[in-house]
């Protein structure tokens, strides 16, 4: 299976301020200027950026969660409708997706904003014939996401949206396929209720866990779980904090990065992407929380930690 992030950023979106992208374009530039004085004659560009940490010329991104999951057999499933769900749209479009016409499945976690907020904006919702199937433990989805419609806060109400829309309620630890993907739905520790998700193919594991809260007093959960989730390849998991902000803002359902890592070794998983970034933090407090993060990674630890960044593919 195939893993595209279409949006990183946790609670609001968060487009590069002016001041941010200014101050890249100058760090960037002063340093492409010191290497091209030293050598003026086989300087690069290209040759440039590659030599440099990625945070030099990749953005993480500012769209709120959204995460497309294809099958083998090229079934879409995308978890999640954040404000990166508009360029997942735009994305099947540019592919022809209209002259294949299968079936868009979406995973809900849960319905906080940052999660619903980019379903009015994927175009194929609005397009006859585009049968969209939504799968998720909450047995109201339907009513949510037309309150998210009401006249008062969007233009166009859900019942305009001219595709089939079908709802389809699953139960937490019970297992259901789509295509050759098994899921699982499993609780995770996150106000008003979170369901992560187990994914597999062909013998490979994909976990979804985000929003969830993890520390001292709750990471025994895990525990409970680990046999369900034990070995996956690849987990991408709230990394919202760092230490102190996890203690000032205990109960508001966000990991820090230590216990991202500590619940990735628990459970022996081979990949973690830090996700659901702070909308307050700048790329490069991300990246100082990402490696603070590899201090918590034991010696013995084979875990491989990694910021989820918009674009960012992983192919199980």
């Amino acid at each position: 299976m195939k893993i595209k992030l279409y949006g990183v950023r946790g609670s609001c979106p968060t487009p590069v301020g002016n001041e941010e992208y200014r101050e890249n374009l100058k760090n960037v530039l002063d340093l492409a200027y010191s290497e091209w004085k030293t050598n003026p004659g086989k300087f690069s560009v290209d040759n440039f950026l590659e030599s440099r940490p990625s945070y030099y010329s990749t953005l993480v991104g500012g769209n709120t969660t959204c995460v497309s999951v294809t099958s083998k057999t090229g079934d879409q499933v995308v978890i999640d409708c954040g404000t990166g769900m508009r360029a997942f749209g735009n994305d099947l479009l540019k592919e022809g997706f209209l002259k294949e016409k299968k079936d868009i499945n979406i995973l809900i976690t849960h319905t906080h904003w940052d999660h619903i907020q980019g379903w009015p904006f994927f175009k194929l919702a609005y397009i006859p014939g585009i049968k969209i199937n939504f799968y998720s433990c909450i047995e109201n989805l339907k009513e949510r996401l037309e309150r998210q419609q009401h006249p008062e806060n969007f233009p166009l109400a859900f019942s305009v949206m001219a595709s089939e829309k079908n709802f389809h309620l699953q139960k937490v630890m019970e297992s259901f396929k789509i295509g050759s993907l098994e899921i699982t739905p499993f609780y995770l520790t996150h106000p008003g209720t979170c369901i992560g998700y187990k994914i597999t193919e062909d013998g490979k594991t994909f976990l979804f866990c985000t929003d969830v809260e993890f520390s001292e007093s709750n990471i025994g959960y895990l525990n409970e779980i680990k046999p369900l989730l034990k070995g996956a390849k690849l987990i991408i998991m709230d990394a919202q904090y760092n230490a102190d902000e996890a203690r000032a803002k205990i109960g508001w359902g966000h990991t820090s990065v230590e216990y991202a890592v500590r619940s990735a070794e628990m459970i022996e998983a081979e990949i973690l992407a830090l996700t659901h970034h702070e909308p307050d933090n700048r790329d490069a407090t991300i990246y100082k929380n990402y490696t603070d993060s590899l201090n918590f990674v034991a010696k013995e630890s084979q875990l491989k930690v990694v910021i989820a960044k918009e674009g960012m593919i992983f192919d199980l």
